[in-house]
């Protein structure tokens, strides 16, 4: 699949003057003009075409664009107002149909793209690349199937990990809330044990004997009653500084984690799902909303989160200290009942729990008796429901616990295959790769041979007799070395999927290739590697020289100088 014709009617807000090249039939094709006649805008015109306005290199396209490109197996695509169009042998679509068959027809935007270079160093393929995109590109073209079958463990891998993520989600919400139903349980026990005892002593007669005794004492009945109070008061109070320490006590975490396990708290009430606190964590990172994943300022909130956990340990020492005082507090008070009861042995163990009902009942013990029971069955009840609701919780952590395990060591088959896979593609066509590009790239330097890699993540190295320099590091290369690496990689990544019947695109398009060549011979070398291969090459060049060397060379001219009466007042 090449291309058949260009018409580029008006492109990147009328900077382009236009243009139209018919019959160029798959042929190589020079586009040759002086400077500000439009060469790079062709170029992007090109590039716009088959990916859109989101894809052109360090130009912005602007709305009213109209590029238009005929290919050699007979299909047409249109890009720009009113609409896209497509056509071929078979369909004639519109609009968004039109462009997702087209994208369908050309697949990945990222190949298409790396077959533009442009003439700016930063700008080209290996600099627009991202490292795992690049050992994508390699792994896809040198061998197809042992690609895909990557690609499906690496796709299972991140699943896998997304499950293990969300059971870990899971986990952790069944083992708080087994927390708050053993809290419930303790104190319903703890309930129905006193109200047990009450109704015993009710039973016993005596409850009835104790009533006696401090309707007779009134004295001894406000001293109990007055140190009672006194003590249900302190416990209240230690009760609620206990709560406070324990949500204080989550504050003990990272600011990213706080917000991340709040949300997943939380239910979609739409989908019915949850965000899950790994995905959480990662929207905060990248400064958006962890619940709907919209960009969304969460500066104020993690600011306000920072503060209180910096202030968490004051917060808590002060928490504590107040509950050692309520506490010593309470002691004494216990002394003085103690001490009470030493006095008047004839209360026996009358504590606050049972002056309180036999208060609020007006020490009538048939009533008392009544309300005894209503409240044994209530709270009979209620521990039988949270017993209840803690065996399911044990059942629903038991499995919790067998998913994550089985989704855990799912987790861990998986990347091993990835790795697996990984050394395999390395072993069988990455290597291959390197050298291919390698060999390609010599060809065109006429100068020093240039020995380079490419690992298993994508990084671009030249090993030398001194050190290793590296891409992405700049690795002390020449704007000549950067833009002959770029061409040979991407001339040898088009052989490698043509070879292997990976794509249909046969098309290379360069922009001033030769720009950042100085040395004629390298000029020359380069040029004849790049005339000489069997995709079709669209260039653009402000040298003259190389017109000897296209068949087909389009001429543009500089846009006139437009001016208006306004300009000379």
């Amino acid at each position: 699949m090449k291309i058949k014709s260009i018409d580029i009617e008006e492109f990147a807000d009328g900077e382009h003057r236009g243009k139209t090249v018919r019959n160029i039939r798959g042929d190589s094709l020079l586009f040759r003009g002086g400077s500000r006649t439009g060469k790079t805008l062709t170029f992007n015109a090109i590039l716009y075409n088959l990916l859109g306005s989101r894809h052109t290199i360090d130009l912005a396209t602007g709305h009213q664009n109209k590029v238009e490109l005929e290919f050699t197996d007979g299909s047409r695509f249109f890009r720009g107002n009113p609409t896209a169009e497509y056509e071929d042998d078979e369909v004639d679509l519109t609009g968004a149909e039109a462009s997702e068959a087209f994208q369908d027809k050309i697949g990945d935007s990222s190949f298409i793209r790396s077959h533009f270079v442009h003439s700016h160093i930063g700008k080209m393929p290996l600099d627009n690349l991202s490292r795992s995109q690049r050992i994508s590109l390699v792994r896809e073209v040198t061998n197809a199937e042992l690609r895909q079958r990557l690609t499906r463990f690496e796709r299972a891998e991140e699943q896998l990990n997304q499950l293990v993520i969300e059971t870990q989600d899971e986990d952790r919400r069944v083992s708080e809330d087994t927390e708050e139903v053993e809290r419930q349980i303790r104190d319903l026990e703890s309930q129905l044990e006193k109200y047990e005892d009450l109704q015993a002593k009710i039973e016993s007669g005596e409850l009835e004997e104790l009533s006696s005794q401090l309707q007779r004492d009134e004295e001894l009945d406000e001293k109990l009653g007055q140190l009672f109070r006194e003590k249900e008061g302190l416990r209240k109070q230690l009760r609620k500084l206990h709560r406070k320490k324990r949500k204080e006590q989550n504050y003990d975490s990272e600011v990213k984690e706080i917000i991340a396990e709040a949300v997943n708290d939380f239910v979609c009430p739409t989908c019915d799902r949850r965000i899950s606190t790994e995905k959480a964590k990662n929207r905060i990172q990248t400064g958006n909303c962890p619940y709907c994943g919209r960009s969304h300022s969460l500066d104020e909130l993690k600011e306000n989160l920072g503060e209180r956990i910096e202030r968490s340990d004051d917060i808590l020492e002060e928490l504590e200290s107040e509950i050692e005082e309520l506490q010593e507090q309470k002691e004494e008070v216990d002394e003085d009942i103690d001490r009470l009861r030493d006095e008047r042995p004839e209360i026996g163990d009358l504590d606050g729990f049972v002056k309180r009902r036999l208060d609020q009942h007006d020490h009538d013990i048939q009533r008392l008796r009544d309300h005894v029971e209503e409240e044994l069955e209530s709270i009979s009840e209620s521990l039988e429901e949270a017993k209840s609701e803690r065996d399911e919780l044990a059942e629903r952590s038991e499995r919790v616990d067998e998913r994550l395990e089985a989704y855990t060591e799912a987790l861990g088959s998986a990347s091993e295959r990835v790795e697996g896979l990984t050394e395999e593609s390395l072993d069988a066509g990455i290597q291959e790769f390197s050298d291919a590009w390698e060999e390609a790239y010599n060809e065109m330097n006429s100068n020093l041979d240039l020995e380079i890699s490419i690992n298993e993540e994508g990084r671009v190295q030249f090993p030398g007799r001194n050190s290793l320099r590296e891409y992405d590091r700049g690795g002390n290369l020449s704007g000549s070395e950067l833009q002959l690496l770029n061409i040979s990689f991407v001339c040898t990544l088009s052989r490698f999927a043509i070879d292997n019947d990976v794509t249909q695109w046969e098309t290379i398009v360069l922009d001033e290739p030769l720009s950042n060549l100085q040395e004629d011979e390298n000029r020359e070398a380069a040029l004849d590697y790049i005339t000489g291969l069997d995709q079709q090459l669209i260039v653009t060049t402000s040298d003259q020289d190389l017109d000897s060397e296209f068949n087909k060379v389009e001429v543009l001219q500089r846009a006139p100088l437009q001016m208006t009466l306004g300009d000379y007042l």
